[in-house]
């Protein structure tokens, strides 16, 4: 019986430390998961908000400052993922450790199935959220376009997630052509529409969706005063150079990027676009420029260090065309990042130049 009694203790004994063994050994793998990612939020499914403008602002630059925050605050979970991912891409550009850069990825691919899956975003109930969506679903689409393709094994969830982005996308589309009002359809707001869907064309060899992409950068680069100003934003009060900006942002970042997937220009005047950057650049550095334009003194604090986040088109830019002078301006400045262009564009385009030679068979 003591002999009995002594091997199912030390039994005990043997299973308490390979319980304590497994959990030690655990406690790791659980902190550097914790450190390669984050909790991914629930799926945004639908939208529904007003402007973010007094309803008699014929200009849309008189703040309805009750409103602007109920826009910033239905959007935040949106940006707050996004700027998560941006971060993990980030973090992946910059790991020497494959192990380690491969779960900075997984994480993106992870994350954003989750959304997929859940097929978020698929209820915009209201004209302003359909307003709002096309520069998330662009961001989105560039960040996972980032860890594509780099995981093993993830094919099936990456093929979700590339549905998803077609079908949200085919909506953009119909939106822009069918409801979206004249000035909308030609602003700021269907350059983030054009990068979306040319991203996401890019994505699923969807060369319809590229197309439309490519028209839209056409258009919205042949519409700009000689000057390099966009008369739609320059229209804009004090917010002109604000929203000259702003649609710098996904123009500059979708024509690069068209070219880099091997769709040529598409008809982009690359000369037009090198004087719509020089005038952006000019008027950061003294906004007085736009103010002689409209009238208005402008929100844009002068210098472009205090800029940057809405300057990180410079880097496609400079890719894109190879203006070493104008990269000069901002050299001094990197890195320069936008989350939804997809993070530190410094480390997405180091070095690189990208071509606009047509590699993309019919």
């Amino acid at each position: 019986m003591a002999d009995r009694t002594k091997w199912t203790l030390n039994r005990h004994i043997a299973a308490s430390l390979l319980t304590m063994t497994a959990a030690f050994t655990a406690a790791p793998a659980a902190r550097a998961a914790e450190e390669t990612c984050f909790k991914t939020p629930t799926p945004v499914m639908s939208l529904g908000f007003g402007s973010r403008y007094e309803a008699a602002s014929q200009t849309r630059s008189d703040i309805d400052e009750e409103s602007d925050a109920a826009v910033t605050k239905a959007l935040k979970p949106i940006d707050q993922f996004i700027q998560n991912l941006a971060k993990i891409v980030s973090k992946a550009q910059n790991e020497t450790d494959v192990t380690t850069r491969r779960a900075y990825q997984r994480c993106v691919v992870d994350s954003i199935y989750t959304w997929a899956k859940a097929d978020a975003l698929n209820d915009m109930r209201t004209f302003n959220a359909k307003l709002s969506v096309p520069s998330r679903i662009g961001g989105l689409a560039i960040l996972y376009a980032e860890s594509r393709d780099q995981v093993p094994g993830l094919h099936d969830r990456e093929r979700i997630i590339e549905k998803w982005l077609q079908k949200r996308a085919r909506e953009i589309v119909y939106f822009f052509e069918n409801e979206a009002t004249k000035g909308a359809a030609r602003n700021n707001l269907r350059a983030w529409a054009s990068m979306a869907v040319g991203e996401v064309g890019i994505l699923n060899s969807d060369r319809g969706l590229v197309e439309w992409s490519i028209l839209s950068n056409d258009t919205m680069i042949t519409n700009a005063a000689t000057d390099g100003s966009l008369p739609l934003e320059m229209n804009r009060q004090r917010y002109a150079l604000h929203y000259q900006l702003h649609a710098m942002t996904p123009l500059v970042a979708s024509v690069a990027r068209n070219c880099e997937a091997g769709y040529g220009k598409g008809g982009a005047d690359l000369q037009k676009l090198s004087t719509m950057a020089r005038f952006s650049i000019a008027a950061v550095k003294d906004p007085k420029i736009v103010q002689k334009i409209n009238g208005k003194s402008q929100t844009v604090k002068p210098g472009l260090k205090n800029n940057l986040s809405a300057l990180a088109w410079l880097e496609p830019y400079v890719a894109l065309t190879n203006d070493l002078e104008m990269e000069k301006e901002f050299a001094s400045l990197r890195p320069l990042a936008n989350s939804k262009l997809g993070g530190n564009q410094t480390s997405l385009y180091d070095g690189q130049r990208v071509s606009c030679t047509i590699t993309v068979q019919n």
